[in-house]
């Protein structure tokens, strides 16, 4: 089993160790002492931080309260902790909404108004389902540049932009250099493009995560989460494309002084012309 990056697991750590402590306050704080303890097990789908899919979680604790201090306006807020039924992973969950998020729908039999509650739904550790750990993705690539991976996605689903500019453009480095042993990443993408493993469109959005990630270190510029979305699934459809469906990752394909590569479907190779300039910085430093 592959093991976790040290900022993960240092993350995590205090993660459980402050779910431990909840746990600890939950029974010794009389403040929870109205709250009903159902003997019934309660569940709910969420998606696992571990198993990488939506998955049923037990509800270890379940604490609800309002707010109704403010004669204009009224809280609900709600904490649940909640443990994975297959890989038992625990996790912390809130629910909120104010008295103002609410919807009409329609009206019953009464003839009275029915709304529908807006829920703001938090989990943490932070997971996102459009940029949930890909499992196939651990089989699949080294270990070094799947370490990359988890801590890109760590990165983006913590809210930390220029970390995830600058691991975007680390991980394209990892992947292409993988299998081209040569400082300049823009000859081994020149090389990919004319043998035709990549096109000349993606060539290009390519040499936008290069720009991005130079952007990070030098200029402190960010993106907004979802150009860093789309800039990663440039990535996932590369990992596809030289590890599963050339099946490159082989010993007698990686001649990497001339960066040999196995020929590709198209037959003959075509002759791309250059299209990709190389950027000016927007200003000299």
């Amino acid at each position: 089993m592959k093991k976790p990056p040290e900022r993960v697991v240092f993350l995590y750590t205090n993660f459980l160790n402050s779910i431990s402590r909840i746990m600890k306050i939950v029974s010794l704080n009389p403040i929870f002492e109205g709250v009903k303890q159902d003997s019934k097990i309660v569940y709910e789908k969420i998606l696992c931080i571990e198993c990488k899919t939506k998955i049923k979680h037990e509800v270890l604790v379940d604490i609800s309260h309002n707010d109704c201090s403010d004669p204009n306006i009224s809280f609900y807020y709600n904490y649940r902790i909640l443990r994975c039924l297959n890989c038992e992973s625990i996790s912390y969950q809130t629910k909120s909404h104010d008295s103002y998020d609410v919807d009409p729908v329609g009206y019953d039999q009464s003839e009275d108004m029915i709304y529908q509650v807006n829920y703001l739904y938090k989990t943490f550790p932070l997971r996102d389902e459009e940029t949930a750990f890909s499992k196939e993705f651990e089989k699949i690539l080294p270990e070094e540049i799947y370490s990359t991976y988890e801590e890109v996605i760590v990165a983006l689903n913590n809210k930390m932009p220029l970390l995830t500019g600058l691991g975007l453009r680390t991980l394209l480095e990892q992947i292409v250099k993988y299998f081209g042993h040569s400082d300049d990443l823009g000859e081994i993408l020149n090389k990919f493009e004319h043998e035709g493993f990549i096109s000349t469109k993606q060539r290009g959005l390519l040499d936008d995560i290069r720009y991005l990630g130079n952007d990070a270190a030098h200029r402190a510029d960010s993106k907004t989460r979802k150009e860093l979305v789309l800039h990663l699934k440039v990535l996932e459809n590369l990992i596809q494309q030289l590890f599963v469906y050339y099946n490159l990752d082989q010993e007698e394909i990686r001649k990497i002084k001339s960066v040999g590569l196995k020929p590709s479907p198209r037959h003959p190779i075509p002759v791309v012309r250059e299209t990709t300039q190389k950027r000016r910085p927007k200003k000299r430093l």
